[in-house]
């Protein structure tokens, strides 16, 4: 940790010193253009009375003043891009340091009903979707939380050759990350993506040639008015014709318009993520896979971004008073920008939806590259057809803290089956969440944290936090019945990894004893592998009738008067309980 520590402490340092030196560049900048703005003015009153010195200097003095306005501009966007380093190098500072709590906690994607999601905390504060993802878009924040909740063993090879390589280039995770963090709030790719599908043409044909001829004719008016004296009202006239066919089209114009503003800022700012994509050379399928779906007859997708967001610009133009009667009455400027935007959109607008999938992708495998990275001591698991269903030396819970985390080694063979007993607070479920988020990682290709693991991919399942339903009617009893069903039924379909935590908490404990060991016994003979976390000790009893299932315990001990847990897992039966110390500790009997 010190080693990583380190390099985020250098990578601060340095763009921290760099942010000072960009900040004071824009400070001269703004100091430099004011003066040429100044020098501009003071051009035409110092040479009032010469009009030819007093135009160059005031025509050069705007000129300055243009070009630093153009390199303030440039370098605006270079200090929000190290801005954007900066605070990238500090947030894994504080992580390293297991401070989280500031990070967004993708509250918004936990859903008890989920296979596993909900009882594994992987959404909401303190969740491990908190501790993992540094993703900026909308987009890429989903794609991290499908990733975390797809439930899929396909791949999994591919998918940890994917994050090592990502994991072996943080410097390039962190400028990907920093201009992705410039992107802002702009619209949903849904919303530009629905925009371009279902977009429907107005432009005619003709309006790919017509403009040319149009200003052509103007230009030619110009000269011959200006050559053979003419007055200007055949000018007037033809500027009258252009806007008179530009007011043909003027509401779908302004239609175009005013969408054009809204979808600018989302293609300009996704340019240059996918430009950084394409400029770096991959060696993992998937990603060389994504890469090349950035290709497009040849055309890179960044330079086709590039285009269109130029033609959306121009489509601003109209807002410009002169630009208006002058574009529009001249050459047909708003018809023949509003032709290529169409153009473009036939062309392209099938593969957008397709280029924001691609950045979506790289931001989700973004934040597990930078998870590998920063657990260089976490193992990826080494997949297995053997019987060893899952074998793990030393695993542990990524988000307990160093000091606090007791790692335990775990062997479970297909089809068996761990009943683990223990006195309240020796962390039975904290074991079980450790091995389900072990599986979860491991099929989603990142190292777990572990010495070694040896694995068979399967997809997983659990009932270990039933919820009550107010709304729907569900007491929590009808809720557990209601999951516990739904383990059953996905059961039914392909083989899952079980994770129990003391099932029919809702019944008393004669009823609750005799209904575990009925589903116990149901599972056993579905010939499934799981682990079941129990306070009850009748239930370890079904490890005399069935021989693959087995007994293990986590217990406490009581030394002078105070309770102790080493957290470690154990062959055999729980002897201890420990409530009525702790009611009796509590000062509550």
């Amino acid at each position: 940790m010190q080693n990583l520590l380190d390099y985020y402490q250098q990578c601060l340092a340095r763009y921290t010193k760099e942010f000072d030196v960009v900040k004071r560049k824009l400070r001269l900048l703004s100091f430099s253009r004011l003066l040429a703005f100044i020098a501009a003015v003071l051009a035409i009153y110092f040479f009032r009375n010469n009009l030819t010195m007093a135009i160059v200097g005031s025509l050069l003095g705007i000129a300055v003043f243009l070009y630093l306005v153009h390199l303030y501009e440039d370098t605006k966007v270079h200090y929000r891009l190290v801005h954007a380093l900066v605070k990238i190098n500090a947030t894994e500072i504080q992580v390293l340091q297991h401070d989280f709590a500031h990070l967004p906690t993708g509250a918004e994607y936990q859903d008890a009903s989920h296979p596993y999601s909900h009882d594994l905390d992987l959404f909401g504060p303190g969740s491990f979707f908190q501790y993992l993802n540094r993703t900026h878009l909308r987009e890429g924040k989903d794609a991290l939380a499908q990733l975390l909740t797809s439930n899929s063993i396909e791949g999994i090879n591919a998918k940890q050759e994917t994050i090592d390589e990502l994991a072996l280039k943080p410097e390039w995770r962190q400028q990907f990350s920093a201009h992705a963090a410039l992107v802002g709030e702009p619209l949903s790719v849904d919303e530009v993506t629905n925009w371009l599908q279902n977009y429907i043409s107005f432009v005619p044909r003709v309006m790919r040639f017509l403009p040319w001829f149009f200003f052509a004719g103007f230009c030619l008016l110009a000269f011959f008015t200006y050559q053979w004296q003419w007055s200007l009202n055949p000018i007037i006239l033809w500027m009258v014709l252009g806007l008179g066919i530009t007011a043909r089209f003027y509401k779908k114009l302004l239609q175009l318009s005013q969408k054009a503003d809204q979808v600018k800022a989302t293609f300009k700012q996704y340019s240059s993520l996918l430009k950084i994509i394409e400029e770096t050379p991959f060696e993992s399928p998937q990603l060389k896979f994504q890469k090349q779906r950035l290709l497009v007859a040849g055309k890179k997708a960044s330079e086709a971004i590039g285009h269109f967001s130029r033609l959306l610009n121009t489509m601003d133009y109209n807002n410009n008073i002169f630009y208006a009667i002058f574009g529009n009455g001249c050459g047909l400027g708003a018809l023949w920008t509003a032709y290529g935007v169409e153009e473009w959109i036939k062309g392209y607008g099938q593969f957008v939806g397709e280029w924001f999938q691609v950045v979506a992708f790289f931001e989700a495998h973004n934040s597990l590259g930078n998870f590998a990275f920063n657990h260089p001591l976490y193992s990826y698991p080494i997949l297995s057809d053997v019987p060893n269903m899952l074998r793990c030396e030393e695993l542990g819970h990524p988000l307990i803290p160093k000091k606090k985390n007791v790692r335990n080694n775990i062997e479970i063979l297909e089809k068996d089956f761990f009943i683990i007993t223990g006195s309240n607070m020796a962390g039975k479920s904290t074991f079980l969440r450790s091995t389900g988020l072990c599986l979860v990682m491991a099929n989603m290709g990142l190292p777990v944290f572990a010495k070694e693991c040896l694995y068979h991919p399967r997809k997983l399942v659990t009932s270990m936090r039933s919820v009550d339903s107010l709304y729907k009617g569900d007491s929590y009893f009808l809720s557990e019945l209601k999951r516990l069903k739904k383990v059953i039924q996905l059961l039914e379909t392909e083989p899952y990894f079980v994770l129990l935590d003391e099932i029919l908490k809702g019944t008393n404990s004669r009823d609750k004893a005799i209904g575990s060991k009925k589903f116990l016994a149901r599972l056993i003979r579905a010939k499934t592998t799981g682990l079941i976390a129990t306070h009850d000790l009748s239930l370890c009893e079904t490890a005399k009738e069935y021989p693959n299932v087995h007994n293990y315990h986590l217990d406490a001990t009581i030394e002078n008067g105070e309770l102790y847990f080493d957290y470690r897992l154990k062959e055999g039966v729980s002897q201890t309980m420990n409530a009525s110390f702790l009611l009796k500790k509590m000062d509550l009997v």
